[in-house]
């Protein structure tokens, strides 16, 4: 039996072409509904991040500049803001994310409960850290283990001033 004996008699099916084609109209809503909803997310991240930065003493705006606000966050941890470069490495990324949250959490005197959470709920944390009682120790404060930098005295919260480890 030849092959077209035997798609003639149904004993294999036919080959047949399928295109498919994209509507313009939903694919530039799905252009602009991306581009919304990612406008969106850095307003929200922006503000979260704007009350950290105003308790460091560093500029407010600088929040919603989505590669240098990790910079000026990296700063007010107390690590090297070339550190940044780690965010572009696949895996490197999370251990940047996790020193992040561990710096975090000691300049602001906190313990190792709350690096856990900046960790996982990092943009709720932003909120809390920003607009709840805590209080910024200062980038010495990462030198400290979790939850055991001075809250008094010399280098403690109480002597920092705004501006004082901005490079002039």
């Amino acid at each position: 039996m030849t092959l077209t004996s035997a798609l003639a008699t149904g004993m294999l099916p036919a080959m047949t072409s399928t295109t498919t084609t994209t509507d313009p109209a939903a694919a530039a809503g799905a252009a602009v509904g991306g581009l919304l909803g990612a406008v969106i997310a850095l307003a929200i991240t922006g503000f979260a991040l704007m009350g950290i930065f105003k308790k460091a003493g560093q500029p407010a705006w600088a929040a919603v500049v989505p590669l240098y606000n990790i910079i000026v966050l990296l700063k007010i941890s107390g690590l090297s803001p070339w550190l940044v470069i780690l965010s572009f490495i696949p895996v490197a990324n999370i251990v940047l994310v996790v020193l992040l949250a561990i710096n975090l959490a000691k300049v602001f005197g906190k313990g190792a409960g709350t690096a856990v959470l900046i960790f996982f709920f990092s943009l709720i944390m932003y909120f809390v850290l920003s607009y709840g009682g805590a209080r910024y120790l200062g980038p010495d404060a990462a030198r400290y283990p979790l939850g055991q930098a001075p809250q008094q005295g010399h280098g403690a919260a109480g002597s920092y001033q705004p501006g004082q480890y901005q490079s002039r």
